[in-house]
């Protein structure tokens, strides 16, 4: 008899084990309670695991959600199909950390309305052991008459974001500060990662750390909140020996943020990169400030115009070419507006640039500030070198970026916009 209970308490806790087991996994979904004909709105699924590893099927059931076609996002090593209504993600082997953390974009069809409901199932083995839980349901609502528009660069929440970036010997620090107020549940910080940089966590506070598709990501599953600041650090490096100017761009979103229509989170301020001027380089850029003012007041007294090309434009003997322009020998007596790739100390061959960026157009070289820098076009319009910057984006370049010259000395885009009268298009 005693054998008999000894064998039924073995089973019992068998199974205790395993109630107990399923539920240390944790699901998060979220997304917003509206969307609009058209949007694009991204959900956030974390399936919380612990450590256990193995084969895994995450399923999501679209039957009750007519009309919503479904996009991947970011799926954490999984492989990804959307057919008749459900959506699969199938990894043969779990990602090793604690949380999976898998994104989708939903989008409303046209000429459908009302209530929307996404369920589904996480399907594993553990313990040599198939398991399966239910994905927590996803109800929202297309509203036909709700704007499709995002709320990202109009900040009127009570939530903000400052960057930082500091330089160290090899690589770069980024810190991010942001104060939040009763913000608790899902929350999430996206940076934009130039191109040909590596990164690392340095701080997480708490958060899962993802690099992926050219993004530094910090995704909290359940924020608390009694938190008032975070604070969040990573590192990048990049594979090319120059210490060049670059960009970073990011967004900060939670679930607070969701539910006051802010879909696509609150834009974290670009942080331009530029790189530390010593003493020397300061000299340098003194130096060429005096060469360039006494140029420009003797432009008109000394300079002899061998040739006039169009109105406004001169060619000057070889000799007399100002001295902080390397291989422009035209100067224009207006503003003009060029886009720069690069910046280094030394030159490099069109060949490392072609192997490098995968560019093989042209470009002008010149110094400023004890720097070479490498830049693409002239424009008289500020809308042209945008756009040119913009097409730039598609190469490797470490964040092309719009400068501004008055008699091909460098002045801020700023004081170009005003000189010329015209507007900023981001």
């Amino acid at each position: 008899m005693s054998k008999v209970i000894l064998i039924f308490i073995n089973i019992i806790g068998f199974l205790l084990f395993t109630f107990l087991n399923i539920n240390e996994v944790a699901i998060t979904h979220t997304a917003p309670k509206e969307i609009a004909i058209g949007q694009e709105v991204e959900v956030n699924l974390i399936i919380n695991k612990n450590n256990f590893s193995g084969p895994g099927r995450l399923r999501l059931d679209l039957s009750q959600a007519d009309g919503i076609k479904v996009k991947e996002n970011m799926s954490d090593g999984s492989s990804f199909t959307f057919k008749e209504n459900e959506v699969l993600f199938i990894w043969y082997d779990l990602p090793s950390e604690k949380s999976i953390v898998v994104t989708y974009t939903i989008i409303a069809q046209e000429n459908i309305s009302g209530m929307k409901k996404i369920t589904g199932d996480f399907s594993f083995i553990n313990d040599n052991e198939r398991k399966q839980l239910e994905v927590p349901e996803l109800i929202f609502k297309v509203n036909p008459e709700l704007v499709a528009e995002e709320k990202i660069k109009e900040n009127n929440s009570s939530t903000n974001s400052i960057r930082s970036i500091e330089k160290l010997e090899n690589e770069y620090v980024i810190t991010i500060k942001t104060t939040i107020n009763n913000h608790k549940g899902f929350a999430r910080i996206k940076e934009e990662i130039p191109m040909n940089f590596t990164t690392q966590a340095v701080e997480t506070a708490g958060s899962i750390f993802k690099n992926t598709e050219g993004c530094a990501k910090f995704i909290w599953t359940n924020l608390s909140d009694s938190i008032s600041e975070i604070i969040v650090k990573y590192k990048i490096s990049n594979n090319i020996e120059i210490d060049t100017n670059f960009t970073i761009s990011g967004v900060f979103s939670s679930e607070k943020l969701i539910s006051e229509g802010y879909n696509s989170g609150i834009e974290i301020p670009e942080t331009e990169y530029v790189p530390f001027k010593d003493t020397n380089e300061l000299i340098n850029e003194t130096i060429s400030q005096i060469v360039l003012d006494t140029t420009k007041d003797n432009l008109k007294k000394e300079i002899k115009i061998e040739e006039v090309k169009e109105e406004g434009v001169v060619e000057v003997k070889k000799e007399e070419v100002i001295k902080n322009i390397i291989s422009t020998k035209k100067m224009n007596n207006n503003v003009d507006y060029k886009v720069q790739i690069l910046a280094g100390h030394r030159i490099i061959s069109d060949k490392q640039v072609s192997n490098q960026f995968n560019y093989n157009g042209e470009y002008d070289l010149e110094t400023h500030n004890g720097w070479i820098k490498y830049t693409v076009g002239t424009n008289s319009k500020y809308s042209d070198a945008r756009d040119s910057r913009n097409k730039l984006k598609n190469y490797n370049f470490p964040g092309p970026f719009v400068t501004a010259y008055n008699y091909g000395q460098r002045i801020s885009v700023q004081e170009a916009l005003i000189l010329t009268s015209q507007n900023w298009i981001p």
